[in-house]
Formats: structure tokens, sequence, C-alpha cells
């Protein structure tokens, strides 16, 4: 892969610093599947992986206002909220790997 790749695909990764989802749509439009076929593979990628990170927190967001009020108004053990709190958790921790994963990913094209 030549530099202009290199640097192409490494940054759509690393763009989860700044532009999430920006960054890697403006690669996808200025590049060709001809012309530069593996910067564009590697946006197409970079987005669905900024995508699903996005769509997750508000997702774990509403979760956690939901059993947080349900916590609220209600008087027993809130066993539904204690259950909610570990998917918003488990969100987290896949939010993280989501971060990492990307950054892996643009460092090791870069590296190769």
């Amino acid at each position: 892969m030549d530099t202009e790749n290199k640097f192409l695909s490494s940054l759509s990764y690393l763009s989860i610093f700044f532009l999430p989802i920006i960054f890697p749509v403006v690669v996808i439009a200025l590049t060709s599947n001809i012309n530069h076929p593996a910067a564009h593979r590697n946006a197409i990628t970079a987005f669905w992986l900024h995508l699903v990170s996005f769509l997750l927190v508000p997702l774990a967001f509403g979760i956690g206002v939901g059993a947080t009020v349900h916590g609220v108004t209600t008087s027993s053990l809130p066993v539904g909220s204690i259950i909610a709190f570990g998917f918003v958790g488990l969100i987290g921790i896949a939010l993280l790997a989501l971060f990492i994963y990307n950054i892996y990913r643009g460092v090791k094209i870069w590296v190769e």
C-alpha cells in the first residue's frame, strides 16, 4: 500500500478523536474504489465502526435515565434498574472496545 493510501486509511480510523463520522464520509466521497481501493475500503469500515459507537451512546444514556427513573419511582427492590444498569455497563465496555479497536486499526495500517 502506498503512503497516500496508508495515510488516508489510518486517519479514517484515528478520526475517532476528531470528526468521527464526517471524516470517513469525506474520504469515501473523495476516493474511488478504482484509484484508491484500500483507502476506500478502510474508510467504509471506519464509518460503520464510528456509526455504531455514535448510536450506542444515546442508547446507553436512555437506558440509564429509564433505570434511574424506575429506581426512584418504585419503593421495592429495583431489580429491573439493576439489570438495566448492567446493560449500560456492557454497552460502556463495548464502546471502550470499539474505541481501542479503532486506534489499533489506525496504528496497524500506518506501521505496515
